[in-house]
């Protein structure tokens, strides 16, 4: 388990964020008060399902966090998270369970979306880490949020300002560049603020998981190579980029003590983990990047033969993007150190992606990837370094 410090999570908060915590125990409720009391959070309590849904629906503002037990009267919590889902959908949700049940805990995941989960008795220190973490999480995509307001204010100027140009070119002409500057300079600021945006959510997984630092990044930088062998257009090769950065955002959702088990993964934490697509998709579907980022990220461990998730999609119904990126993964995946492995080198990588060209991974993407390995790679360290 890698060590959690009080510095990866932000000192103060921009407001008193409301969270809900609803059990049909006073002993947890009160237990749940005494671990908030030092928080700058507003803690509201329900005893079971329906008494929550009543406040959530007569809140005064939105909660940022809902916390309820699996096992109460008149609903489950399962049950409860399928009607708050809708009510807040931006609220994070973590569900108390007092006994391991894979099926519960998966259907928790699909009809309630939630997002964490804790079996009961909890560690007091690990409880109160993941709910600080969650709230990090909120305001960021609250901060995301309006800065792409902010976008889209800027775009709406930038439209007014072109439907009057015909007529301040002919007024005045000075005016005229005086304006495409202006023009120029709000475009290189919505780049400025579209970039931050992607490094911000990128650094949230790797604030998780150290043993997986750089990976987003040498990611990109593999399937970015791959896109300019195979001649695709800048657009489509600045899209790869920002779904390569991205790829693995889904995984703020995954307990951090699944994400660095040294041991295999049981069958529950192997579907946990592979909910982390649609995650991403879910968290980045709010963003309107120029580019579909969420469903390239979605489909990125889909493979050609069918035997990919989370949809199984099989051949062209795989966007290339999604392709491309898959393979690029594969690739330093393989080629680094993993928690539950030594680092298996370049080589056994592409003795993986060749084994399987056609099979699970595009022929085209292999093909363009071994060419720039045979042409431009270079190894040190058992990575391939490009010049």
């Amino acid at each position: 388990m890698c060590d959690r410090k009080d510095s990866e999570l932000p000192k103060t908060l921009k407001h008193k964020h409301p969270i809900l915590v609803v059990d049909d125990e006073d002993a947890i409720l009160n237990a749940f008060n005494r671990i908030l009391a030092d928080e700058d959070y507003e803690v509201h309590t329900a005893s079971n399902g329906l008494e929550a849904l009543n406040k959530l629906r007569t809140a005064q503002r939105p909660y940022s966090l809902i916390i309820s037990d699996q096992r109460m009267p008149l609903m489950s919590g399962v049950q409860f998270f399928a009607q708050a889902k809708n009510i807040f959908p931006d609220a994070v949700r973590i569900l108390l369970t007092g006994y391991a049940d894979t099926g519960t805990v998966i259907d928790a995941i699909n009809k309630g979306e939630v997002s964490l989960y804790f079996t009961k008795p909890w560690h007091e220190e690990e409880l109160l880490f993941h709910i600080r973490q969650s709230i990090s999480k909120v305001e960021i995509l609250d901060e995301n949020r309006r800065l792409i307001e902010l976008i889209k204010d800027k775009n709406a100027e930038l439209l007014e300002l072109n439907k009057t140009l015909e007529d301040r070119t002919k007024k005045k002409t000075s005016d005229l560049f005086a304006q495409a500057e202006k023009l120029k300079d709000s475009y290189k600021k919505s780049q400025i603020i579209l970039e931050g945006i992607v490094k911000t959510l990128s650094k949230i997984v790797e604030t998780r998981d150290p043993y997986t630092s750089g990976h987003e990044d040498q990611v990109a930088r593999i399937a970015c190579e791959i896109a300019k062998e195979m001649q695709l257009p800048e657009e489509q090769i600045t899209a790869i980029n920002i779904a390569a950065t991205l790829h693995d955002i889904g995984k703020i959702s995954v307990p951090t003590e699944i994400l660095t088990k040294p041991g295999l993964l049981s069958d529950l934490e192997r579907e946990i983990i592979k909910t982390h697509c649609k995650v991403a998709r879910d968290i980045l579907v709010n963003i309107e990047f120029p580019y579909p980022v969420g469903e390239i990220i979605f489909q990125h461990h889909e493979r050609i033969d069918g035997s990919g998730y989370p949809r199984g999609l099989t051949g062209d119904a795989i966007a290339l993007e999604a392709r491309i990126i898959g393979v690029a993964d594969v690739i330093d995946a393989m080629a680094s150190y993993r928690p539950y492995r030594p680092a298996l080198g370049v080589d056994a990588a592409v003795a993986e992606i060749v084994r399987f060209k056609g099979v699970a991974y595009d022929a085209a993407v292999v093909d363009a990837y071994l060419k720039i390995h045979k042409n431009t790679g270079k190894k040190k360290n058992n990575q391939v370094m490009y010049n």
